[in-house]
């Protein structure tokens, strides 16, 4: 990550003499409904680190930094710059360490139906093309939220959709996945909210329409959120949860419960800024 995960905090502190505050959004892994205002611009750093696959030393990291902009009270459109590396090393040694890099940008576009803080609920869409190297995706959200108790607890789902592309030694592997994430934050103080986050993924061989090989997994884990002035930091760590499938059977694929393919542990930082 080295690099890249340095220019996008350096870029991020750059702004630190002109930020107002960000939008709270409390969660690692999901989206509200809360989207920046009309002119409002904001910069985001996002950092994830996952670890921990059986019978090898696995990491990968992924740095995205994001710069934000509200066309209208409902409209946002955003822009990420991508990075993410990867390696494993097998136990035992058999064989050399896989690495594995993307370089990619992204744009996202989110519409806001219905307001949760006008509205019974928060309903909006989400649109996100990336294009990279080594790396391609196209992804699509639904996104809900309900707030309670004059806002102090606000509750999130999202239902993903997405197409992915990823080349390997020279190839071009696709993908497909359909994905539920749920998550609740309460405020403890006006700055300070906790929180937790579920997600369900379900991963696929072949682009939707012709996907097949699915397997499900399953992440939970705690959010803390702080807004400070100027930044707005979010810090979460996720578990795999024994309740794994693969429609395939093969053997090797779940063990103990856990999709062996997918990591047992992330972790994830955000910290976003509101700029003039």
């Amino acid at each position: 990550m080295g690099s890249a995960g340095l220019f996008g905090l350096a870029l991020t502190m750059a702004f630190v003499g002109l930020a107002a505050r960000a939008d709270d959004q409390p969660f690692i892994t999901l989206y509200t409904t809360d989207i920046d205002s009309q002119y409002e611009k904001e910069i985001e750093q996002q950092f994830y680190w996952s670890t921990q696959k059986p019978h090898q030393a696995f990491n990968r990291y992924l740095s995205r930094t994001e710069f934000e902009y509200g066309v209208t009270d409902d409209f946002q459109l955003s822009a990420y710059f991508n990075y993410e590396w990867q390696r494993s090393s097998p136990h035992p040694d058999v064989g050399p360490d896989e690495t594995w890099h993307a370089t990619s940008v992204s744009g996202e576009a989110i519409y806001r139906f219905l307001n949760p803080y006008f509205d019974p609920i928060g309903l909006a869409v989400y649109f996100e093309p990336t294009y990279g190297d080594n790396a391609r995706e196209l992804e699509a959200k639904i996104l809900l939220q309900k707030n309670f108790f004059n806002d102090t607890l606000r509750m999130a789902a999202n239902i993903n959709f997405e197409n992915t592309w990823e080349r390997e030694d020279g190839h071009w592997y696709t993908g497909s996945a359909a994905e539920f994430f749920a998550g609740a934050a309460y405020n403890i103080t006006p700055e300070f909210s906790v929180g937790v986050e579920f997600n369900n993924e379900n991963d696929f061989d072949g682009l939707f329409g012709n996907s097949h090989n699915g397997t499900n997994a399953f992440f939970f884990g705690p959010t803390v959120s702080y807004v400070g002035l100027p930044f707005v930091v979010r810090v979460g760590t996720q578990l795999q949860l024994p309740w794994a499938n693969a429609h395939s059977n093969a053997p090797g694929t779940i063990a103990g419960g856990y999709l062996t393919e997918d990591e047992r542990t992330r972790v994830g930082m955000r910290v976003s800024m509101d700029v003039p």
